[in-house]
Order: C-alpha cells, then sequence, then structure tokens
C-alpha cells in the first residue's frame, strides 16, 4: 500500500494540512488589526506543529503503543483516556508550542513594522514637499493680488499652477 506504515510520509501530509489551515486562517482573520492577526496564526501554529511522544496501553498491557504525535492529538487523546501523566506531559509541549508560535508571531509582525514604518515616512516627505513647493507657488502669486497670475507663463502653466493651489488638501 502506498501511505500505510510510513510515518515520515503521515508527517508529510500533517504538516501539509497544517500548512493549508494556517493560511486560510490567516486569511479568515484578515479583519483583525495585523498585530493581533499574527498573533492568533503564531498560536495556531505552535498548537498544530509541536510534536511530543505519547504511550497509549490498550485492555492487555502487553498491546501499548509509544510514538510521537502532535502535541494537539496527544494532548486530546489523553484527555479522552484520562490519562493524567500523558495529558500533562502534553499540555506541557502544547504551551511551549503556543509561547514559541506567539514569539515567532510577534517577530514576523516586528519584521513587518518596520516597512510599514518606511513606507509611511515616505509618503509623508512626498506629501510634504507637494505641500512646501505649493506654498512657494501661492506665495509667488498672492504677492500680486486674488487673481493675479504671471503675464509672462503660458496659459498651461497659469492653469498648472491654478490646479496646484486647488489640490492642497488638509493635512491629517
Amino acid at each position: 500500500m502506498l501511505i500505510s506504515d510510513s510515518l515520515p510520509q503521515m508527517w508529510l501530509i500533517y504538516l501539509g494540512l497544517a500548512a493549508v489551515v494556517l493560511v486560510t486562517g490567516y486569511l479568515a482573520v484578515r479583519a483583525l488589526p495585523r498585530f493581533i492577526r499574527w498573533i492568533v496564526v503564531g498560536a495556531v501554529a505552535g498548537m498544530i506543529a509541536v510534536p511530543t511522544g505519547f504511550h497509549v496501553t490498550a485492555s492487555v498491557p502487553e498491546d501499548s503503543y509509544g510514538g510521537t504525535a502532535p502535541a494537539i492529538v496527544a494532548f486530546a487523546v489523553s484527555l479522552i483516556q484520562k490519562d493524567g501523566s500523558g495529558m500533562a506531559s502534553a499540555f506541557a509541549m502544547l504551551v511551549l508550542g503556543i509561547g514559541a508560535g506567539v514569539a515567532a508571531g510577534l517577530g514576523i509582525w516586528w519584521l513587518g513594522r518596520g516597512r510599514e514604518q518606511r513606507r509611511r515616512e515616505m509618503a509623508r516627505s512626498r506629501q510634504r514637499r507637494a505641500s512646501s513647493a505649493d506654498e512657494e507657488e501661492n506665495d509667488d502669486l498672492h504677492g500680486e493680488g486674488l487673481r493675479a497670475e504671471r503675464r509672462d507663463t503660458s496659459a498651461g502653466g497659469a492653469t498648472r499652477s491654478r490646479a496646484a493651489r486647488d489640490r492642497q488638501e488638509p493635512s491629517l
């Protein structure tokens, strides 16, 4: 059989499905601010991706099975079977995974925050340059009167200066 008894292939399929869950989850919470979105997605990623060891006993003690599984799965199985020691170790790994995921989400947000700040600063500097150029034009025109335009400029130049004067928007 193609998939039977293949643990690495099972883990690859699990990680692929986990990636799909993370991408769709990120897109589902896009209404939230970016900071909270990365924290939530990081916590879910930590919950999904952290492995832990487990031990399941059957009705006959010789038929027990131990291995590695995602912490959330091991915690759920231990909770159903009322296995306190398995639940404690799985829960500890689950909390560590959530903490690591939140830290990774904060790191991604921190790296993206710098890009957003640079983009805002560039927009502000462009706005300042445009408003200072408009103010210089307005200062030149106001010195000669309210409707005064330079007589030595073409009609297109006068239209451009009027358009620049009318384009000024209040700053926020």
